[in-house]
């Protein structure tokens, strides 16, 4: 057996504790060069080649303490534009499946304080005319929490479809409260709680072929069935059931947009506290998502209309900016206009101004 002189194994080991730290390449460049220097090719022909053996052996030992790729550095390599925001959102281009207890951001997350230009004192609807004077104050702090985790990776049958990259289902969850929390005189009571529990099959979509995409292809699909109620009793009960279908493209590296029209599961007369719901809310919404990773700050336009004579409308801006080097808090400035602002609120029309903080996208 050729034994390895002292001089190289040393050299051998610095290059390993190093390779880790450095270029790959670089260090390998070195090592070689080092070997062919080091030893004759004619009378040291063995122990030259018993140096290339082992710095073989090195790099396969760096590669293989590489750290596992995250879900970012995976939507990097697997996207042609690198880590946009439906990627970032829905994990269309990673391979990796996630557990159940991996909870990940759905919609907004924030805590604002509120001021409403129009409370809505006396709800009511065609099922409860008889409302209740509530005696609101036109301020409220107002939170959502909204996560989603994924139920199956790569479904069966669906993920041989045409255009099909990659596919998941998502079981989604999402609350929306509004605390009276300034009303001092009436014991500050929660004035209303949305709950939404949510199935989606999501779907990143890509053309068949190596060419250029088409624009009329959406980068994603979403089928879903989302449940909608507030928890109340009569004569401020509010719930209804939708289901509906997502598609998304995204306009360049800053801006994706959306459309979701959906179509509302119908209730017997007696159980329908909200049977007007479609001509306030409307038959489906529309999405733009803007940012600028590196400069921290990021737009969220949500729009609704009736596309009926009498024009019931919703339009919502949320803004978030990352003032400090923790990306998971930003602040939160949001302002919206119309009818629908929550559930209790579907046939209230008001404009409506909140500042506070928010977490994550």
């Amino acid at each position: 057996m050729n034994r390895i002189p002292l001089r190289v194994c040393v050299f051998l080991f610095i290059f390993s504790t190093t390779a880790h730290a450095q270029s790959g390449v670089t260090d390998v460049e070195a090592a070689v060069a080092y070997c062919k220097t080091a030893f004759s090719e004619t009378t040291q022909a063995d122990e030259r080649l018993s140096c290339f053996d082992r710095i073989q052996l090195t790099a396969d030992a760096g590669q293989a303490g590489t750290p596992k790729k995250t879900d970012s550095e995976d939507c990097k390599n697997a996207s042609d534009k690198p880590c946009r925001y439906l990627d970032r959102k829905w994990r269309l281009s990673s391979s990796e499946s996630k557990d159940l207890t991996d909870l990940e951001t759905h919609g907004l997350n924030y805590l604002v304080v509120t001021k409403t230009s129009n409370p809505n004192h006396i709800a009511s609807s065609p099922r409860h005319l008889d409302g209740v004077d509530r005696n609101l104050d036109n301020q409220d702090l107002k939170f959502q929490v909204s996560f989603k985790t994924e139920l199956m990776r790569s479904i069966p049958f669906v993920r041989d479809l045409p255009y099909v990259d990659t596919s998941r289902i998502w079981a989604a969850y999402t609350q929306q409260s509004y605390w009276q929390v300034f009303d001092g005189k009436n014991s500050r009571p929660m004035r209303e709680h949305n709950f939404s529990p949510e199935i989606i099959l999501s779907l990143g979509l890509k053309s068949p072929d190596e060419g250029e995409r088409q624009a009329w292809l959406p980068r994603m699909a979403n089928l879903g069935f989302i449940h909608e109620s507030n928890g109340r009793s009569m004569p401020i009960s509010r719930s209804w059931n939708r289901f509906y279908i997502e598609s998304a493209w995204e306009i360049n590296d800053n801006l994706s947009v959306s459309f979701r029209p959906w179509w509302r599961v119908n209730e017997s007369g007696r159980n329908d506290d909200n049977p007007d719901i479609d001509k306030f809310i409307g038959y489906g919404d529309m999405k733009l998502h803007w940012d600028q990773l590196f400069k921290n700050v990021s737009a969220n336009l949500l729009f609704r209309n009736n596309f009926r004579s009498d024009n019931k409308a919703y339009t919502k801006l949320d803004l978030q900016y990352q003032p400090f080097d923790r990306d998971n808090i930003k602040l939160h400035l949001m302002l919206s206009d119309g009818y629908g602002e929550s559930l209790i609120d579907y046939n209230h029309a008001q404009t409506v101004f909140g500042f506070g903080v928010s977490i994550g996208e």
